[in-house]
C-alpha cells in the first residue's frame, strides 16, 4: 500500500542500551573480497545517540604507521570534510559576518563590482559562480602535459607559478587576491547553479581572517572549534611522525603536503576519534542551537538527480535502496573529502539520531570509500529502523481511555505503514477520524489516520509532542508529480478555541512506556489501559 506521510520522521529515533555486535554492520569476509582491502587503512565509527554501535579499524601489513597506536587516535588528512569546519566557524562568527553579505565586504581589495552578488551563503553553498581550483592543477604547470591530445598549442602566456600544487610555492596574499580579481577567474552568474569550488572556501578563510585581526585561519579554527571540543590532535600542520599519522611510504605520491592558502578548503588533519566527537557535537547542538543547526542543514540547491541536494556544504542524499520496513525518503546529510591518498566522510542521519565517520588512506582510498560509505549507511539504517519499531511497539502501542462514562478512547497500533496507526479514536462518543476526514473533504467511509512525532528533539523527554494526520487518499486530487501526496498542505487542519485538534502530548513518568495521552484540543487526558 502507498502512504502519503507528512514531512518529518516516521517514529522517534531508537535508544541503544545493549552492547553492539560489530558483525551486524561490517563483515570482514565481505571487506576482504574488495580489491582495495589489503592496501587500504580504514577507520569507521558509528553511533546512535550517545551510544557507539560500530568501531572498525584495519591497518594493512605494509602500513608505514607503527601498529602500537590505535587508528582511532592516529591522524588522517580529511580533505574537503574541512569545509564543514570552515562554514561552522563562519556561523559561529555571526556577530561579525553576515550570511547574506557580499564577500567583498570582508576581503579588502576584492573587486566589489564583480563580487557584489557573491554572498557568504553562496560561497558556502557552492553557488558562487567561481571555478573549482584557481591555479591548482593548471596544465601549463606540467612540462609533459598532453596539450596535443587536447588540441592545445603552446602559449607564451604565463601564470605566477604559485599555488600550482600542494607543497609547491605558496601565493602571497597579494598574488592570491590578484587571481580572484583576474578576469579569467571571476565568478560567473552567481546563484544560478551549484558548481563545486575549492577556491570559494579560500575566500571564506580570508573573510574569517578579516574579522579576527592578527589571527591566521588556523588560529581561528583552533579557538572557535578545536579547543572548545578538546580536539587537541586536530590542526593544519603536516605531521612528520609516522607513528602518529597515516603518511605515504617512500615513493608514494599522496597529497600529504601543506595546503597553505587551500587550508579552508581541505587542509585539516585529525583523528577518527576527534572527528566523531565533532560529529556528536553537531548532533547535540553543542556549538550552535538546535534551530541554528537545522537551518544550516537545509538544502540550498538541486542537482540533476532525484536523490541529491546541495547544502552549505552538505551533500544531502535520499537513497531508494535502504532496508527499512516502510519505504520512504530519509534525508542523509554528508560531507565527503578526497585527495590523492586520503578520503573521509561525515554522515548524519537525524531520523535515527545517527552519526557516522569514515576515514581511509591508501593508493585505492577512493575506491574503498565508494564501497564503504553505502555499505555502512545501509547497515546502520537497517539496524536503527528495526530497533525504533521494536521500541515503539512497547512504548506506545495500546488503548488509552478517558474517565469512566466519557465514552472516549484512542487505540494505537504498529503495522506495515509509517508512524503509529490510529486503529480507533472516539471522543465523547463521536468517531473523530471520520469527522476530521469529512472536514477535509476526504472519503469518510475509508478514512484512516496515523500519529507522527513532530518535535524530534523531545524524544528523551517525559512529554513528547505528536501530530495526528488523517491519511490523504492516494489518487485524491492531481496525481501528476505526486501532487496528491502534498500532505504538508493539510497539516493543522482544524482548531477548537485556538487549540489544534491534531496536537497530542504522549506522557510517561519514567521516559519509558507512555502512560497518558493529553489531547489539548479536547481538554482531555486518556490513560493507558492495556
Amino acid at each position: 500500500m502507498k502512504y502519503c506521510p507528512p514531512p518529518g520522521f516516521s517514529l522517534p529515533a531508537p535508544t541503544v542500551t545493549d552492547t553492539y555486535n560489530q558483525s551486524n554492520f561490517i563483515s570482514n569476509d565481505r571487506l576482504k573480497s574488495y580489491p582495495w582491502f589489503n592496501s587500504t587503512t580504514i577507520a569507521v565509527k558509528a553511533s546512535i545517540g550517545d551510544a557507539q554501535i560500530l568501531e572498525y579499524q584495519y591497518r594493512p601489513s605494509n602500513s608505514s604507521t607503527a601498529s602500537a597506536l590505535s587508528l582511532f587516535n592516529t591522524k588522517f588528512r580529511i580533505a574537503s570534510f574541512t569545509k564543514v569546519f570552515t562554514v561552522l566557524a563562519v556561523l559561529l562568527s555571526k556577530d561579525k559576518i553576515g550570511w547574506e553579505d557580499s564577500i567583498a565586504k570582508y576581503v579588502p581589495g576584492l573587486d566589489a563590482t564583480a563580487y557584489k552578488d557573491v554572498t557568504i551563503s553562496a560561497l558556502s553553498g557552492q553557488t558562487s559562480g567561481l571555478g573549482r581550483q584557481g591555479y591548482v592543477g593548471d596544465l601549463s604547470f606540467f612540462p609533459n602535459a598532453p596539450l596535443a591530445m587536447l588540441g592545445l598549442k603552446p602559449s607564451n602566456a604565463t601564470l605566477p607559478g604559485c599555488d600550482s600544487f600542494p607543497g609547491g610555492t605558496v601565493c602571497t596574499p597579494s598574488q592570491a587576491l590578484d587571481m580572484f580579481n583576474d578576469q579569467r577567474y571571476l565568478p560567473e552568474a552567481p546563484e544560478s547553479i551549484p558548481s563545486y569550488s575549492n577556491i570559494a572556501y579560500n575566500l571564506l578563510g580570508l573573510a574569517l581572517e578579516g574579522v579576527y585581526p592578527n589571527q591566521t585561519y588556523a588560529q581561528i579554527m583552533k579557538s572557535l572549534v578545536f579547543d572548545r571540543l578538546s580536539m587537541d590532535s586536530s590542526g593544519f600542520e603536516t605531521p612528520t611522525d609516522p607513528t602518529s599519522a597515516i603518511l605515504p611510504a617512500k615513493g608514494e605520491n599522496w597529497d600529504s603536503q601543506p595546503f597553505a592558502n587551500y587550508d579552508p578548503s581541505g587542509g585539516i588533519w585529525s583523528t577518527p576519534n576527534e572527528l566523531h566527537r565533532f560529529a556528536q557535537a553537531l548532533r547535540k547542538h553543542e556549538l550552535l542551537s538546535a534551530a541554528e543547526t537545522k537551518r544550516w542543514m537545509q538544502p540550498r540547491s538541486f542537482l540533476p538527480s532525484m536523490h541529491q541536494f546541495v547544502g552549505a556544504p552538505w551533500e544531502i542524499i535520499r537513497p531508494t535502496d535502504l532496508d527499512t520496513k516502510v519505504s520512504r525518503p530519509i534525508e542523509i546529510y554528508t560531507k565527503s573529502g578526497g585527495v590523492t591518498g586520503y578520503t573521509s566522510y561525515l554522515i548524519m542521519i537525524p531520523e535515527y539520531d545517527a552519526t557516522i565517520t569514515i576515514n581511509a588512506a591508501g593508493n585505492k582510498a577512493t575506491s574503498a570509500m565508494q564501497d564503504l560509505m553505502p555499505e555502512v549507511i545501509k547497515a546502520v539504517t537497517k539496524y536503527a529502523d528495526n530497533l525504533a519499531r521494536q521500541q515503539a511497539l512497547k512504548k506506545y502501542v495500546g488503548t488509552y481511555k478517558g474517565a469512566t462514562g466519557s465514552n472516549s478512547s484512542l487505540t494505537l497500533s504498529l503495522d506495515d505503514g509509517p508512524g503509529l496507526k490510529v486503529s480507533s479514536f472516539i471522543m465523547n462518543g463521536a468517531p473523530v477520524i471520520s469527522g476530521l476526514a469529512a472536514l477535509q473533504k476526504f472519503p469518510v467511509q475509508s478514512a484512516s489516520a496515523r500519529l507522527y512525532p513532530s518535535s524530534p528533539d523531545d524524544g528523551e523527554c517525559e512529554k513528547e509532542t505528536w501530530k495526528l494526520h488523517v491519511d490523504r487518499p492516494v489518487g485524491f486530487g492531481n496525481s501528476w508529480a505526486e501532487l496528491d501526496c502534498a500532505t504538508w498542505l493539510t497539516l493543522d487542519p482544524a482548531r477548537y478555541v485556538g487549540v489544534a485538534l491534531d496536537l497530542m502530548h504522549l506522557k510517561s513518568s519514567d521516559k519509558k512506556d507512555v502512560k497518558e495521552i493529553e489531547l489539548p484540543g479536547w481538554r482531555s487526558t486518556l490513560t493507558r489501559s492495556e
